[in-house]
């Protein structure tokens, strides 16, 4: 960013320029305006690594824990006061579920294997077995958020285009994650009391 733009942000007037959000763009991606009443804050695109950040403070924390650790961590710039005055950061809290609309990811049978498609790419996997999940969950002895997940598709990848290396892509690894739940639950069970 450049010394001008920080100079307009640090005086506390929290008009964003259109050369602003341009920065913004290229150095995080995809940029997010989120107005509250008569105050706006701006949000980068969040990452796995965030997700996780925040899945991690929910479970020490709670929902509300979640919320304020999605908006510090992707806040770039705006009204600071959303993230600090009740007025303004609980109705922007229950914003953040909009980033987990992502792509659903279709599974298609390819004999004891399956298909995953998500948007453009695909990757196969074969059967998943109670050893794999037993595997995976051993790998993860802390619990931490989506390790399991991500040691249960290495086990079970056969094949997987490039897109399936990035870690860190969301709009890539919610679907998949979706869809090896899927996978591991192709019947239906309902528990009844007699």
């Amino acid at each position: 960013m450049s010394t001008k733009n920080i100079a307009v942000i640090a005086a506390g007037q929290p008009t964003i320029t259109p050369a602003i959000i341009a920065e913004w763009k290229e150095k995080h991606g995809a940029v997010y305006e989120l107005p509250v009443d008569d105050k706006t804050a701006y949000l980068r695109e969040p990452k796995m690594k965030d997700f996780k950040r925040a899945f991690t403070a929910m479970t020490n924390g709670g929902n509300l824990a979640f919320g304020e650790e999605m908006i510090n961590v992707l806040f770039i710039g705006g009204d600071e006061e959303i993230k600090t005055n009740d007025d303004y950061f609980l109705p922007a809290r229950k914003e953040m579920k909009d980033f987990f609309n992502f792509d659903e990811a279709e599974i298609e049978s390819e004999g004891n294997n399956s298909i995953i498609t998500i948007g453009e790419y695909k990757c196969k996997v074969r059967i998943i077995t109670r050893n794999d999940i037993k595997l995976a969950e051993k790998k993860n002895p802390s619990d931490k958020p989506f390790v399991t997940q991500e040691k249960l598709f290495e086990a079970v990848c056969l094949e997987k285009d490039e897109a399936f290396n990035d870690r860190d892509n969301a709009s890539i690894r919610f679907p998949l994650y979706q869809a090896i739940e899927k996978l591991q639950n192709k019947k239906f069970a309902l528990l009844k009391k007699l």
